[in-house]
C-alpha cells in the first residue's frame, strides 16, 4: 500500500545553486527507481528472515545434544540466551554486525572532517574499549550469576532490587533511542536513494526484524549477524576502496583536512570516554557475553570483532577526509555542508554506477537490520530472568516475551517516523537532532561504570553503589548550574545542553555548544568516572565501618553497671 508514496526532504535542495554543472541526480530520490529500492530492501529481509529460520534446526540439534527438549525450563533459556553454544568465529560476527549499526554512514567521516586525525584515531580506539574491558571482567560475571541472561540480572543479584530498577530504565532508554535512531536512518535513507516515504523503509525492516525474533529469539539474531557481518565488511572495502581511487585533491587540500589540532585532541578524549560507556554497557554485547561457549571462546571472539569494528571505523573516517580533500577543491566551490553526511558524497561523483548505488543501499539495510534485531532481543533480555521465575508454562514464557517486544518495537516505530518528519527552517526538529539523544544515553551510561563494576569485587555495597551513580547525576547538574547560573541550566546539562532554552554558542576553536563533541565534554567525561567512584568508595568505607562497630560493640563484655553494682547510681 505504500508503493507510489514519495517523500522529499527539506534539506534536499542545500546545495542546489552551488554548482552550474549538471548532475545526473540532482536531487535526493533519484538514486534508485521504487522497483530498485523494493526489490533491494525485500531481497535483503527475505534473506535474513531465511537464515533466521536455518536458527530453529541449529537450535534443536543443540539442545537434544544437552538432552532437554525446546519446552522444557532449559529450552526456554535457550531462545532467550543462546547460553554457552557459540563459537569464537560466531561470536567476532556478531559484536561486528551488532556494533557496525547506520552510525558508520555518519560518525566516522564527521569526527575525522572536523577533528582530522585525532579524533578519527580516538574513535577507532573508542569502539573498540567496551569490549575490551568486558573481555577482561567477563569471567567474573559468568562466575558469580551463571544463570544470567544480561548485566542487569547481575545488578538485581548484587545490589538489590532499587539498583536493578534505575540501572534498567538507564538501559533500556539507552537501547530505545539507539534503536530509533537506527529506523529513522533508515526512513532517511529511503528518501534519500529513491524518493519514497520513510515508511516505506523502515516499516517493513522494523517488521520482518521483529518476526524472525519472536521466531527464533537470540539464536536467530545471532545466526543472521553472519551473513550481515559479511556483507558489511565486504561492501565497505569495496566501494571505499574504490573510492580511494576515484577522489582528485591536492596536497594543499588534503593538509587542510588532515590536521592535528587541539578540537581534534579533546574529541579523542570524548569520545573515548562516551563510546566507551555506551559500547560497555550494549545489552547486545552482553547477551553474547553468556552465549559463548567458554570464557576462551568469548575473549577470542570480543576481540576479533571489536577488531573488524575498529577497522570499518578507520575506513569510513579516512573515505570521509578524501571526499572533503576533494570537496575543497571544486571549482565552484565546496557541495559538503554538513560533515556527517559526507560519506554519501560518494552518489555524485562520475564514477558512481546503478551497482554501486545498488550496494551502498544494501549496505544501508545490512547495517541497520543487524543492529536493529540485537537491539530487540537486548532489550527483551532485561525481563527474561523475572519470566522465567514465574514457573510458566515454556510458550507462555515465550508469548509474554514476544508481547514485550512488540511493544517496545510499536513506539519505536511511531518515534522514528515522527522524527523524520519533524523539520523546520531553523534546523532544530529531531530530524536533525535525534542524535543528540545518544548524548544523553551516553552521559548517563558513563555515571554507572565504576559503581556497577566495582560490585565485582566485595567491598562495595549496595548503598555505596547507589550513592555513586547518584552523585554523577548530581555532579551533572552541578556543572550546568555553576556554568549557566540557572537551576534549568543544570537540569538541561543532563541532555549536554542540547534540548532546552538555554543554546550555549560555539567555542572559539570550533568545537559545538552542545553534545559529547561540545568542549566541556573533553572535562566532564573523564571526571565522572573519579567523581563516582571515589562517593561509591567512600560510602562504602562509611557503611562497611559502621558495620564493623556494630559487631565489635555486640561482641563486648557485659555494661558497667552489671559489672561494678556501686558506680550504678552515677551511671
Amino acid at each position: 500500500w505504500l508503493k507510489g508514496l514519495s517523500f522529499k526532504s527539506p534539506y534536499a535542495d542545500m546545495a542546489s545553486e552551488v554548482c552550474s554543472v549538471p548532475k545526473e541526480c540532482p536531487t535526493e530520490g533519484c538514486h534508485l527507481t521504487e522497483g530498485e529500492g523494493w526489490g533491494i530492501l525485500l531481497g535483503c529481509l527475505a534473506t535474513f528472515t531465511l537464515m533466521a529460520g536455518l536458527a530453529i534446526p541449529i537450535m534443536m540439534r543443540e539442545l537434544g545434544k544437552r538432552g532437554v527438549t525446546a519446552s522444557s525450563a532449559e529450552g526456554t533459556d535457550f531462545w532467550y540466551s543462546a547460553r554457552n553454544s557459540q563459537g569464537w568465529p560466531s561470536i567476532a560476527f556478531s559484536i561486528c554486525a551488532t556494533s557496525a549499526g547506520g552510525w558508520l554512514l555518519y560518525t566516522p567521516a564527521e569526527a575525522a572532517v572536523l577533528g582530522g586525525w585525532w579524533a578519527l584515531i580516538g574513535y577507532c580506539i573508542a569502539i573498540m574499549l567496551g569490549p575490551l574491558v568486558m573481555c577482561y571482567l567477563a569471567p567474573k560475571f559468568r562466575e558469580q550469576v551463571p544463570d544470567s541472561a544480561n548485566v542487569t540480572d547481575w545488578v538485581l543479584v548484587r545490589y538489590g532490587p532499587v539498583a536493578h530498577i534505575y540501572v534498567t530504565l538507564i538501559l533500556v532508554y539507552y537501547m530505545f533511542i539507539y534503536l530509533v535512531g537506527q529506523l529513522k536512518t533508515m526512513g532517511d535513507m529511503t528518501v534519500k536513494f529513491t524518493g519514497m516515504a520513510p515508511e516505506a523503509g523502515l516499516i517493513p525492516l522494523a517488521a520482518v526484524t521483529v518476526f524472525y525474533t519472536m521466531l527464533g529469539g537470540l539464536p536467530a539474531s545471532i545466526v543472521t549477524d553472519w551473513i550481515q557481518a559479511c556483507c558489511i565488511t565486504v561492501i565497505v572495502f569495496g566501494i571505499c576502496i574504490a573510492t580511494w581511487g576515484w577522489v582528485d585533491y591536492t596536497p594543499e587540500n588534503w593538509e587542510q583536512v588532515s590536521t592535528w589540532n587541539d578540537r581534534g585532541f579533546e574529541m579523542l578524549v570524548s569520545l573515548c570516554f562516551a563510546v566507551f560507556g555506551a559500547e560497555v554497557f550494549n545489552l547486545a554485547f552482553w547477551q553474547r557475553i553468556y552465549a559463548a561457549r567458554d570464557v576462551t571462546q568469548l575473549r577470542i571472539g570480543f576481540v576479533v570483532g571489536a577488531l573488524m569494528v575498529s577497522v570499518l571505523t578507520f575506513i569510513f573516517g579516512i573515505t570521509g577526509m578524501v571526499l572533503k580533500a576533494q570537496d575543497l577543491g571544486k571549482d565552484c566551490g565546496p557541495t559538503i555542508f554538513v560533515a556527517a553526511f559526507t560519506f554519501f558524497d560518494i552518489l555524485e561523483m562520475p564514477q558512481t554506477t546503478k551497482f554501486i548505488r545498488v550496494l551502498m543501499y544494501m549496505l544501508v539495510v545490512c547495517m541497520i537490520a543487524s543492529n536493529a534485531d540485537s537491539f530487540q532481543t537486548a532489550i527483551t533480555s532485561t525481563i527474561s530472568r523475572a519470566l522465567q521465575k514465574q514457573n510458566w508454562a515454556a510458550w507462555k514464557n515465550v508469548a509474554a516475551a514476544q508481547f514485550f517486544l512488540i511493544v517496545i518495537n510499536v513506539p519505536a516505530i511511531a518515534f522514528a517516523v515522527y522524527s523524520v518528519y519533524d523539520v523546520n527552517e531553523n534546523f532544530d526538529g529531531l530530524a536533525v537532532k535525534l542524535t543528540d539523544l545518544f548524548s544523553m544515553a551516553d552521559i548517563l551510561t558513563i555515571t554507572l561504570v565504576v559503581p556497577l563494576f566495582s560490585g565485582l569485587w566485595p567491598f562495595v555495597t549496595s548503598k555505596g553503589a547507589l550513592a555513586g551513580m547518584w552523585s554523577g547525576i548530581l555532579f551533572i547538574m552541578a556543572w550546568g548550574w555553576f556554568e549557566f547560573d540557572t537551576f534549568m541550566g543544570g537540569m538541561e546539562m543532563i541532555t549536554m545542553m542540547c534540548f532546552g532554552n538555554i543554546k550555549p554558542p560555539p567555542s572559539e576553536n570550533g568545537a559545538p555548544g552542545c553534545g559529547f563533541y561540545s568542549a566541556r565534554a573533553a572535562i566532564m567525561f573523564p571526571v565522572l568516572p573519579l567523581v563516582t567512584g571515589c562517593v561509591t568508595y567512600l560510602v562504602s568505607y562509611m557503611e562497611r565501618s559502621w558495620t564493623t562497630m556494630q559487631e565489635i560493640a555486640a561482641k563486648l563484655p557485659p555494661t558497667t553497671e552489671a559489672a561494678v553494682p556501686e558506680v550504678k547510681g552515677k551511671l
